[in-house]
């Protein structure tokens, strides 16, 4: 459960540390890692919102896993998220300090969903429009969606650029009729 403004203090309480000890590049890397690993992991997630586990000894599991890999700022505003039974808010802390941090760099995030992975030159390539359409620095998310027969789906906030070929057949039935 979504839990905006929570999250948004303590998103913005850690973008604030992190400039005071311009450390924002090292935070958005932590909280990357750390969101992405609880998603490609759901044990850690079930693991981490379970109410018999004590609050200890998910810290610990924690501080085993991240200890090593990320800074102190980040490991601590994670701990006390732990400490105050927030955990689940950990991802969505994540996603707002990223807002932050790319609203800060000029930077916009790009979702894009296609119907197979994409390719690396594509990308490059994608990325190059992008930048050059919106004058800002374009951060790419890729999304395979089997629902796509082909083309390309981008959505940047509330922009939605659909180049699919279920789109555009749907235009050009609309043209015929």
């Amino acid at each position: 459960m979504k839990n905006t403004v929570v999250s948004e203090r303590y998103a913005q309480a850690l973008f604030e540390l992190s400039q005071d000890n311009n450390s924002t590049d090292k935070i958005q890397e932590d909280l990357k890692l750390v969101s992405s690993t609880i998603k490609e992991y759901p044990d850690l997630s079930n693991l981490l919102s379970h109410p018999v586990i004590s609050t200890q000894d998910k810290k610990d599991i924690f501080s085993k896993i991240f200890s090593d890999k990320i800074s102190k700022y980040a490991e601590n505003i994670l701990m006390l998220l732990i400490d105050k039974k927030r955990e689940s808010l950990i991802p969505e802390v994540a996603d707002l300090y990223r807002e932050m941090y790319n609203k800060l760099h000029s930077k916009v995030v790009a979702d894009v969903y296609t119907s197979v992975e994409i390719g690396s030159a594509q990308l490059v390539l994608l990325r190059k429009k992008l930048e050059s359409y919106l004058e800002k620095q374009v951060e790419i998310d890729t999304h395979v969606d089997e629902n796509i027969i082909g083309g390309v789906l981008v959505k940047i906030g509330d922009r939605v650029i659909d180049g699919t070929l279920k789109t555009r057949f749907e235009n050009m039935a609309k043209s015929l009729r």
